[in-house]
């Protein structure tokens, strides 16, 4: 009796001292984190940015080329100068100078909401995939920006384009 009299007393005391306030649950934090640690890379001369999970091989010039790589799988990103007011048709025609005979398929993609080719080149072509796009002017005018992939598959480039981030 002494014990349910006591128990009592202290839910009592417990209730009244939270007052009208609602109790909230406690939630242990999770355990495990969803997502990747990533590094961000950005370019100022070349207007773009790009999250790249933490532990990938990360190289460039600004202004340049900046390249990145995990594993087998490799990304660059090639600054091309086309003139002062460059075209996806003027990309597409630059790369067809290089490698016409490997070219395989060339759709319209986006990268970052702007228009963007995909060329899909020939399995022993230097790179598989080749995405292009025009840059918006983020002070120095607009260029022609080439993003290639080297020993990886379409969806991963397309998971890569995702990350990608054009400055304005």
């Amino acid at each position: 009796m002494r014990r349910t009299l006591l128990v009592a007393l202290a839910a009592g005391l417990l209730l009244s001292s939270c007052g009208s306030q609602p109790l909230t649950p406690i939630t242990p934090p999770p355990t495990t984190t969803s997502t990747p640690d990533v590094n961000r890379y950005e370019d100022g001369w070349l207007c773009f940015t790009v999250e790249v999970p933490t532990g990938w091989i990360v190289d460039g010039v600004p202004g340049g080329f900046a390249s990145f790589s995990a594993s087998k799988a490799s990304f660059n990103i090639a600054n091309v100068y086309l003139g002062e007011t460059p075209t996806l048709e003027q990309a597409l025609d630059e790369l067809e100078r290089g490698s016409s005979s490997q070219i395989q398929e060339v759709r319209d993609v986006a990268v970052d909401g702007q228009p963007a080719l995909w060329v899909t080149l020939a399995p022993d072509a230097e790179f598989q995939f080749v995405a292009t796009v025009i840059a918006p002017d983020c002070g120095g005018g607009h260029h022609a920006l080439f993003i290639s992939a080297r020993g990886t598959n379409r969806g991963e480039l397309e998971m890569f384009l995702t990350q990608i981030h054009l400055m304005e």
